[in-house]
Parts: structure tokens; C-alpha cells; sequence
């Protein structure tokens, strides 16, 4: 009896292995892999100081002084003392694996790791613990030994497809630090634009139809890298070779490419000239340039997907480049020998330049003829088509998980998988958006190194509202794979962690009256604004039809609520006594639309979508409310947003703010027939169906998939109709048309000229 009851008052001191949904309550994530609670607090006051065991850990200290400030108002002194007690202490000591530091919150509260980038990840977990109270910051006393999984933790931004500024990089790198994220992979190029500044080659630094630079200066990457650097964040640069690949070869054919004798024009190859030694010599600049600029990294990433080989066969030098060097598969017709070659040689640089090499996975196998791709290598499984996880590892490749689902976030596929579906993936699961390609569930995690969220084709405004949801499951899932607890449990840790992400960067509140539904962000004739923060300083905003980053310093000050008359975005930002930022600008596009359909949206869709018209009685109404008139200014807006872009002649609003995977869509409103006559009715979809009631009578059933437009016919009379559109779209574009056109007209005009806006 008397062991028992020491055992029940040991464990009324100690929270052994608690997480955030024990005891503590604390708003961890990723969940520790130990962590232990102990009896009573620790406060930190204004008269806490915080010390440094090493110059190399200022920057840390200050980013501590920052946070703790930004939170509490308290300005902490950095101190070259180390005192027992009241003292925030970052020691860097030797003897912890890589990753690996503990945090100990006492009468002193002590960092320990022996690396600075497991200090910054302590740090992290330290500010997650924080709860103020009037005057000070009363943590939990605690002792926590943390080290991830997987090492391999990674967020990739596409910034070729559309143009990022640095501000949301920037944003990017310090929400991938408060939530353990190692890496920020750049994908740098691609066929729309060349981001990285090569002086060799000025006609690829990209501007945009009014002029704007649309690159990257290099004293801005230097800016970047360092500024990553000191939040313990890795930047991963990729130039997309030998595919992904206009820019080099178009606008400099002579040296990337191949011109054709009588057009004396660039030939349209796809790929980069692999069989060009001049290709080579250029790729070694851009290889050793990235290499000096993204000086922290331990890999460049070469590319490596969708490489189409067919044209390069065709050029003059194929022939003689593969005989001299015996590429004698690729002489009888398989150019993947080339393709081999050609990231082997491509390897070989960055070796050079003391980095080792990335890729997606792009080849067969182990590569083709004569070229084995080196097994030093990482690959970057996505597809799963060129190579089978399964394949690569049981070939000695170590491989990276980035799964289409939930992992893929792309605009022009509208696919951004919600919270609950990463966080019941594992590292051993591939799942694809194509009912074609079976999903994938492998054996083993041996050789997997960690995952990777792949964030294609999105404008910059879309980034961190769409990472903040999935880059905290990630890391959940990627640190303490094991220790899986309900998602509820998890939801209510990652609301609490968001709430203190968003008052470090994202401090400011946007308040909305009189919109249709808060969701939608619409309104009918005007809105209200108010803008709010706890933390003390001066609210700025612009309101604008642009979503270009404005000159904040220079925006309107906020003093009172204020009424906005038209659609726009909205920019706010926060600054303190000093005038300097605190967190980064918000953006908020609100729309003023002439109010046509009541509409409701149904969910969920199955993972590869519905093949028909489901049932909207068996599926639950994921939002409803009325829905506008498609105007030109929208559709700007819409086409703005996506890569592969809609139809414009009478397109209907069948998008909703925050809604980015497949549903089902019921619109119903009026029509107005001037006078009794027989109406064709054209409807086109791009990967859904839709049918047309009127008067509850079925006029038009889609049966095309594929971008094709369908002709329906009906007889009406003068007057109003009610008519329903029922409408749902399977994996990649949202997107529905409808036009009309009567025995008297010769064109077709958009169906919306018969629809009365709503009462």
C-alpha cells in the first residue's frame, strides 16, 4: 500500500509523456516526443533576462525579445549574465543529436541543443507555450526532450507560375519556424518565368505587362537566405531542368537550344538542348550562382519531371552528341538515355559546387542504357508513375513523400485537402488525383527521409491562408509519426497555437459588417470595416483593385470604422512606436455583387470525384447563400488567380471564398422570356456535369466531361420561370458556362442576360 501511494503522488507531480490534450493543456505542434509537467510556474516579468551561452545565438535571442514583446509588451534584456534564476537561458552544449533539444522551464528556463537550429526550434515551442496574463507570462513548469522523425521536413513554393513577393516569402519562412518546418524549397523557374537573376543572361529577368520586375534582385535572395538562416529555416533552390524549361531555350535558343535553319527561330524542343555542350557550360554558371547564393543549403534541386524527349531526337546534333558519348540507347530512339546523361552531368556540378543534388521523380527505374542515376540522390516521389516508391527504394534510393493528396496544393486543380485528411495520411501513403493511379500504401518507412507540401500555380495571396491549415499536420504527422491522437484533440492544440501565430504575424482583425454571409465576403450596396488589435500600434490599410503589395508605411491610418461602395482588396498592416511592422500585411478581397441565385454547396466528394449527377439529398449542405451576376471585373479576378484559366463567354459563379475541393452546386433563381419562342440553350463544363430546370422541368442533362460544349433545346413562354442549375465538377477546374441564343440571332449571348437579379 505505502508503494502505491508514493506511485499516486509521484504521478500527481508528474505528467509523464503528456501531450497537448493531458493535463497540461498546452498548444503544442507538432506534439513532443517527451514531455513531462511538474508541479507550479514559472513567471517571466519585465525583470527576466535573457541569456546567450554564444554570440552565434543573438539573432535567436532577439527573435525571443521580439516574440515576448509582441505578445506581452514586455521588453526583455539580453544580458551577458548567467544568473540562476529568472533568466531565459539558450545554451549550445555538445552531446544532442541533430534536431534534437531540450527545454526545461523552471526558476530559470533553459534551451539546450548543439545546433542553432534546435535552438530555433526550442524557441518555437517555448513561444507555443506562452499564455500572458496582465503584467507577466506564467508557464507550466516543465521538462521537454524533442526531436523529429523525419529530417526531411519541407514546404516547396512555386514562385515561376505566378509572381511572389518577397514580403510573403518571408511570411512563408517564419510560419514554417513556429511550426518546425526545416525546409522552404523555391521552385525558381518554370516555363512562365526565370525568377533567379543570371547578368549572363539579362533576357531572362521577366517583367509583366506594365513593366514590373517579375525576378528576384540577388541582394534580395541574399536578404532572404540570411533572414531564414537566423529562424533555423533551409532554402532548397530549384531550377527546373531539362523540362519546365521555355525561358532558356526561347530566349536564348543559341545557347539552351536549337534553331531552325529557315525560320532562324527557336525550335520548340520542351527541354533544354541535352545534346549541346554550350547547355552545359551555361547550366554550370546557374549551378555554381545558386550554390554561392543559397550558401546555407546543403542541396540545389536540379528538377527533373515531365521531360518530353520526343523533338530533342530530331535535332542535328542528337545524332553526333550521343555517338561521342556512347549513349547507344539513346541512338536507337530512347532519348531517356539522354535525359539520364544529362542529370548525371548535372549532379556532377553541383557536386562541384559542394551541395548534392535533389530531384522529382522523373525517371525509370534506375535511369536508362549506360546512365544509372547515383543512389546519393534524394528523390521527391509525386506521381508515382515514372517511379514506384516501392521501386525506388527497394533499388537504394532515399525518397521524399510528397503525395498529390493531401499534399498538392494547386490553384487551377483547386486542390487543397482539408485538415482531417492529412492528418490521417502517413509517410507511407501516396494517393493521386486520378481514379487511374492506385494509391499506394508501402511496408516500410526505411529510406523515406520525410514529406513535403508542393504548393503549385497559386498567387501569393493564397499562401499562408491555405499553409497555415496544412503545414501544422504536416509537421504533426512528419516529428512524432507515432504518437497519432483523434484530430479533435489536434484541432483544439493547432486553434490555440494559431491564435499565438496569429498575434506575432498576423496581428490585426478584420471586422465585416453588412456582407451576405461573412464566408463569401459579398455585400449588395455598401460594408462596414472596423479593424481591431490587441497589440497596441497603428493599424494602416489600402483599399485597392489591385493585389499588388502596396506601400504600407504609406497607407490610410486607421482612426474610426469605414464604409467601402465597390469590390476591392483590402491590405492592413500594423506598426509600432518606431514605425515598424509588426507581423506582415493581411489581404481580404471583398465583392460587391448584383445579387442573382440563392445557392447552396454540398460535400463532401469522394476522393476521385463523382463519374455522375449524385443525389443532393444524401449529401450535406456545406454552405448556403446568394450568390451574384458574373461581371467582368470577377472574371478578371478569377482568371487572375488560376494557371489554367476559364471560359469567359458566359461563365457563372460557381466559386466560394475558402472552398477549395470538389462539390456539388444547386443555384436557383428567375429567368425573363420577353416573348413566347423556342430557346437553344449551350452548356460547357470543363471536368464536371450540370443540368438546367426550368419550371422544375429538365431542359439540359450534361454528359461531357471533356470541355465540350452540349446543345439543349425548349419552347417558353412569355414571362418569369423559376430555374434551377445543378452543377458539381470532379478534380481539376471549376468551371460552367451557359449561353443562349433564339431562331432570330446569330451568336450566342451568356444565359445571365435572362436572369433577374434577385428581390
Amino acid at each position: 500500500m505505502r508503494i502505491l501511494l508514493s506511485v499516486l503522488f509521484i504521478l500527481s507531480i508528474f505528467c509523464l509523456g503528456c501531450t497537448g490534450e493531458g493535463p497540461g493543456k498546452d498548444a503544442l505542434v507538432p506534439q513532443p516526443s517527451s514531455i513531462v509537467y511538474q508541479k507550479g510556474k514559472s513567471l517571466i516579468s519585465e525583470s527576466t533576462q535573457i541569456y546567450v551561452s554564444g554570440p552565434e545565438l543573438l539573432p535567436l535571442a532577439k527573435l525571443l525579445q521580439k516574440s515576448i514583446n509582441t505578445i506581452s509588451g514586455m521588453n526583455l534584456e539580453i544580458s551577458p549574465e548567467d544568473r540562476s534564476e529568472n533568466t531565459i537561458k539558450l545554451i549550445m552544449e555538445e552531446g544532442l543529436a541533430s534536431e534534437h533539444y531540450r527545454l526545461i522551464v523552471s526558476e530559470e528556463i533553459r534551451i539546450t541543443a548543439s545546433s542553432y537550429n534546435s535552438i530555433a526550434m526550442g524557441l518555437s515551442t517555448l513561444i507555443q507555450l506562452m499564455n500572458p496574463d496582465t503584467e507577466t507570462i506564467a508557464l507550466k513548469k516543465v521538462i521537454i526532450s524533442d526531436k523529429p522523425d523525419f529530417g526531411y521536413r519541407s514546404v516547396m513554393l512555386d514562385v515561376a507560375r505566378f509572381w511572389h513577393p518577397i514580403e510573403t516569402i518571408k511570411e512563408t519562412v517564419d510560419l514554417l519556424w513556429f511550426y518546425k518546418i526545416r525546409y522552404l524549397h523555391l521552385h525558381l523557374s518554370d516555363n512562365r518565368r526565370f525568377t533567379f537573376p543570371m547578368d549572363e543572361f539579362p533576357k531572362l529577368k521577366t517583367v509583366n505587362n506594365d513593366g514590373a520586375r517579375e525576378y528576384y534582385t540577388i541582394d534580395e535572395l541574399r536578404d532572404l537566405v540570411e533572414y531564414a538562416r537566423l529562424r533555423g529555416i533551409t532554402i532548397v533552390p530549384e531550377v527546373d531542368l531539362p523540362g519546365h524549361s521555355n525561358q532558356l531555350w526561347q530566349k536564348y535558343p543559341e545557347v539552351f537550344g536549337s534553331i531552325d535553319p529557315v525560320s532562324k527561330k527557336a525550335r520548340s524542343l520542351y527541354v533544354v538542348n541535352m545534346a549541346n555542350e554550350k547547355t552545359y557550360r551555361a547550366c554550370e554558371k546557374i549551378i555554381r550562382r545558386l550554390a554561392d547564393v543559397f550558401y546555407t543549403s546543403p542541396y540545389i534541386h536540379v528538377g527533373g519531371d515531365e521531360v518530353y524527349l520526343e523533338v530533342i531526337k530530331s535535332i542535328p546534333e542528337y545524332k553526333s552528341f550521343c555517338e561521342k558519348h556512347r549513349l547507344n540507347v539513346a541512338l536507337k530512339g530512347d532519348a531517356n538515355e539522354l535525359f539520364c546523361y544529362f542529370i548525371n552531368r548535372m549532379d556532377e556540378m553541383v557536386k562541384a559546387a559542394g551541395k548534392k543534388s535533389i530531384l522529382w521523380e522523373g525517371f525509370h527505374g534506375t535511369g536508362a542504357g549506360s546512365q544509372t542515376i547515383s543512389k546519393e540522390i534524394p528523390v521527391i516521389v509525386w506521381n508515382t508513375t515514372y517511379n514506384h516508391p516501392d521501386s525506388l527504394l527497394n533499388n537504394g534510393y532515399k525518397i521524399i513523400n510528397s503525395t498529390w493528396i493531401p499534399w498538392y496544393l494547386v490553384g487551377a486543380m483547386n486542390l487543397a485537402a482539408p485538415q482531417e485528411k492529412g492528418y490521417n495520411w502517413d509517410v507511407t501513403h501516396w494517393s493521386h488525383w486520378n481514379e487511374q493511379i492506385e494509391n499506394i500504401k508501402i511496408s516500410s518507412k526505411a529510406g523515406i527521409q520525410g514529406g513535403q507540401i508542393s504548393f503549385w500555380e497559386q498567387n501569393h495571396y493564397k499562401v499562408i491562408p491555405l499553409l497555415k491549415e496544412s503545414v501544422p499536420v504536416l509537421s504533426e504527422r512528419l516529428w512524432n509519426n507515432n504518437a497519432v491522437s483523434d484530430f479533435g484533440g489536434f484541432q483544439n492544440r493547432y486553434t490555440r497555437a494559431n491564435s499565438i501565430y496569429e498575434t506575432l504575424f498576423n496581428p490585426v482583425k478584420i471586422k465585416v459588417s453588412d456582407l451576405l454571409h461573412e464566408q463569401d465576403q459579398t455585400f449588395l450596396k455598401t460594408a462596414e470595416v472596423k479593424l481591431e488589435s490587441d497589440i497596441p500600434g497603428t493599424i494602416r490599410f489600402v483599399y485597392s483593385d489591385s493585389w499588388k503589395l502596396p506601400d504600407m508605411k504609406s497607407g490610410i491610418e486607421y482612426k474610426q470604422p469605414f464604409a467601402i461602395e465597390k469590390s476591392g482588396i483590402l491590405t492592413v498592416q500594423l506598426y509600432d512606436k518606431k514605425n515598424e511592422a509588426i507581423g506582415f500585411p493581411v489581404q481580404q478581397y471583398y465583392q460587391k455583387i448584383i445579387p442573382a441565385y440563392h445557392y447552396r454547396v454540398f460535400g463532401p466528394a469522394p476522393q476521385h470525384g463523382w463519374d455522375s449527377m449524385p443525389d443532393f439529398k444524401e449529401l450535406g449542405v456545406i454552405r448556403e447563400g446568394v450568390t451574384g451576376l458574373m461581371t467582368l471585373g470577377r472574371l478578371e479576378k478569377i482568371n487572375g488567380e488560376l494557371f489554367a484559366k476559364v471560359k469567359k463567354e458566359g461563365h457563372i459563379e460557381v466559386r466560394f471564398n475558402g472552398l477549395y475541393n470538389p462539390y456539388a452546386l444547386e443555384l436557383a433563381g428567375v429567368i425573363h422570356i420577353p416573348e413566347k419562342e423556342e430557346y437553344e440553350f449551350r452548356i460547357q463544363t470543363h471536368d464536371g456535369l450540370a443540368e438546367l430546370y426550368i419550371d422544375a422541368t429538365l431542359v439540359g442533362k450534361g454528359k461531357e466531361f471533356d470541355n465540350k460544349p452540349e446543345d439543349f433545346y425548349a419552347e417558353l413562354d412569355a414571362g418569369a420561370h423559376e430555374i434551377v442549375i445543378k452543377y458539381f465538377y470532379r478534380k481539376i477546374q471549376n468551371q460552367l458556362s451557359i449561353l443562349y441564343k433564339t431562331s432570330d440571332m446569330d451568336t450566342f449571348l451568356p444565359f445571365e442576360g435572362l436572369v433577374a437579379p434577385l428581390d
